[in-house]
């Protein structure tokens, strides 16, 4: 886990750098409310092989993100589906509480680009 409060500038660098740091400064978001407190309790976990990603209160409170180059993709959303899976289960275990999950709109969210209407 590397937490944005505190990084330190190598490491900052090296996700800039590998497209995976998320930045202040979107007026919107700000306007929204949702840079409050920036940077605390925001960061990103990722995989040995960077190809699994979960972003920490970014615009959503998780964003998890699978990917890796080429044309992999049933190996791209398996390992998406699975890494959901857990990060899921481990939600529940630390809080008693499971994703928010609508039976019409699919899972609760905050990032409207990703919000599209049945």
């Amino acid at each position: 886990y590397y937490p944005l409060a505190g990084m330190d500038e190598a490491v900052r660098q090296q996700l800039v750098d590998d497209h995976f740091l998320f930045v202040s400064g979107d007026r919107n978001l700000q306007v929204a409310g949702m840079e409050r407190d920036w940077p605390e309790g925001r960061g990103i976990f990722h995989n040995t092989e960077k190809t699994f990603l979960v972003w920490v209160n970014e615009e959503d409170q998780l964003r998890i993100i699978s990917m890796e180059k080429g044309g992999d993709v049933l190996g791209v959303f398996k390992r998406l589906a699975k890494g959901i899976q857990t990060v899921g289960d481990s939600v529940k275990e630390e809080s008693g509480k499971e994703f928010m999950l609508d039976e019409k709109y699919g899972y609760v969210h905050s990032c409207q680009p990703t919000l599209e209407p049945e």
